[in-house]
């Protein structure tokens, strides 16, 4: 009995490794595709839900493909009513898996696990080491399986265990409970609805007994969303919401006429395996197709009673550690943020600085601002240097490494304006007059730094290289321009036999922070192109 005991839970442990490691590799493969798929192919409520089951399938996991989908709705990529779609299409999805894990593939374990090493252990380039990976994950499942079947045969030997397991099976209410809460433990709804077949394969429990605890996993694999999704954005609330409530209805228009449909079930064709594998597919296409006429009506259901949140009128980060599972979707919403941010340094500093040369806006409002910016590079940078502990690929790693070298930048532009500030203000405490030609010469300046941020900002935003490449390339003629105003600087001092040092150095002092507010737009365009 022991032996068997610890078999099934090593056998379980293995294939909710193999789950795991499976969705992991298929991530760092097909991630951004399938984010473009769902952004792009999610027109119609049909088309969300053909693309919530491919994607689903090919991720095999339907919380990376909520996570995604919550990503979208966030970004305003895609609406809240072909976000329900991909939804239902996602629950039809985990179904397949199931469907050919219900083959008697255990057999194959072994050819897996061993193709898998060799594609680890002896190939190294990246692109086998991510396929031996997938090979290895997929013989683990395949091998847990065996595994949890195999244990479970002296089970149907032990009385005692035999008693208190049919006696939760007569009480299909509880029997569902106890699925349900176990599936939310494991994640993984494949391996509770697996381990109910392997009570059927081994005699300890018979079909109609089972479907509950089907029934149960179904529910419990919304669980997680649902709590992952109390930390984070409201759009990530509805979608939760959602995927719990069409399950939940599911179930329960199930179960008030259970004793019908285990009947129905008997009938399907295939062996007993088989039948419960399609019950598990066919409950999600029929509830799928129940809500989907009803979908647009939901949405705005879930818009009435959960509006929009009004913007806060000042800056706040949204980052949310559930999307840390699904890197390629952190690292999206990780640019946005600094989007975000570099957006409002533009509109709230950049923009503002030719107003603090004639002396017309309070230090006070600009102090704010980069305070702000300084507590949203701490929370970006810390979010980012989270997600560089996960396994990342190396073009992901890269693109992280991106993202907290222009962050850096943006917090450099913050300082180097309050700098500026600072300067500027000098004019005024020291009484300090500047020709005509200075302050011309120094608006024009300005426009030079406005112009290298916001084209270094787009090509940023859009991923834009012949663009940076355009801004960079301009350089040698801002380098140019600075030399000149110096030198027309000294020229006119001379010229009005002025000898006060302090005009040149307060002058000076402010070409010079604006020189550095260019230069750290220009090192933004210089990382969009990798020259880091």
């Amino acid at each position: 009995m022991l032996t068997s005991i610890l078999g099934f839970f090593g056998g379980l442990g293995i294939f909710l490794y193999g789950t795991h490691l499976l969705s992991e590799g298929l991530q760092k493969i097909g991630a951004s595709r399938m984010r473009h798929y769902l952004a792009t192919l999610t027109n119609t409520r049909w088309k969300g839900l053909v693309s919530g089951i491919v994607v689903t399938f090919f991720l095999q996991s339907s919380t990376v493909t909520n996570i995604l989908i919550v990503g979208l709705v966030s970004g305003s990529i895609i609406t809240l009513s072909q976000a329900f779609g991909i939804i239902l299409g996602s629950a039809i999805g985990t179904t397949l898996t199931v469907q050919i894990l219900t083959f008697n593939i255990a057999q194959f374990a072994s050819v897996f696990i061993f193709l898998g090493a060799i594609f680890l252990i002896f190939i190294k380039r990246y692109t086998y080491h991510s396929i031996g990976m997938i090979l290895l994950s997929i013989g683990f499942i395949f091998f847990g399986i065996g595994l949890i079947s195999t244990s479970l045969q002296p089970v149907s030997e032990n009385d005692s265990f035999l008693h208190y397991l049919v006696q939760l099976a007569n009480k299909p209410y509880l029997f569902l409970l106890v699925a349900m809460f176990l599936t939310a433990l494991m994640h993984s709804s494949a391996a509770m609805i697996m381990i109910g077949i392997a009570f059927i394969t081994s005699g300890v429990l018979s079909l109609p007994e089972v479907l509950p605890l089907v029934l149960g996993a179904n529910i419990g694999s919304t669980i997680p969303v649902v709590i992952s999704s109390l930390s984070s954005r409201l759009e990530g609330k509805k979608v939760a919401l959602f995927y719990f409530s069409f399950k939940t209805i599911g179930v329960i228009a199930i179960m008030l006429c259970l004793p019908l449909i285990a009947s129905l079930v008997t009938a399907l064709p295939g062996t007993t395996e088989r039948q419960i594998a399609h019950f598990h597919t066919l409950y999600n296409i029929i509830i799928a197709i129940a809500f989907l006429p009803f979908i647009p009506a939901i949405a705005r259901l879930f818009t009435r009673f959960f509006p929009k949140q009004e913007q806060s009128p000042s800056f706040t980060v949204h980052l949310d550690d559930a999307l840390l599972e699904v890197p390629e979707e952190a690292l999206f919403s990780s640019k946005r943020e600094i989007t975000r941010l570099a957006e409002m340094t533009q509109e709230n500093m950049i923009q503002k600085i030719s107003d603090y040369v004639d002396g017309n806006h309070a230090q006070e409002a600009i102090r704010e601002v980069e305070q702000t910016i300084d507590l949203s590079y701490i929370q970006i940078q810390k979010y980012l240097l989270k997600l560089g502990q996960r396994h990342l690929t190396s073009e992901q790693s890269n693109l992280e490494v991106k993202l907290l070298h222009i962050l850096n930048e943006i917090e450099h532009v913050g300082d180097a304006v309050i700098q500026f500030v600072g300067e500027a203000g000098k004019i005024s405490t020291k009484n300090i007059i500047l020709g005509e030609r200075d302050v011309f010469q120094l608006k024009e300046l300005i426009i030079h730094v406005e112009a290298a941020y916001a084209q270094s900002l787009l090509a940023f935003k859009n991923n834009d290289l012949k663009l940076a490449r355009k801004n960079i390339q301009t350089q040698s003629s801002v380098n140019q321009f600075e030399k000149d105003i110096k030198f027309e600087h000294f020229n006119r001092l001379i010229n009005k036999k002025e000898y006060n040092p302090a005009i040149s150095a307060v002058y000076l002092d402010i070409v010079n922070q604006l020189l550095q507010i260019y230069h750290h737009s220009m090192n933004i365009s210089r990382t969009v192109l990798g020259l880091i």
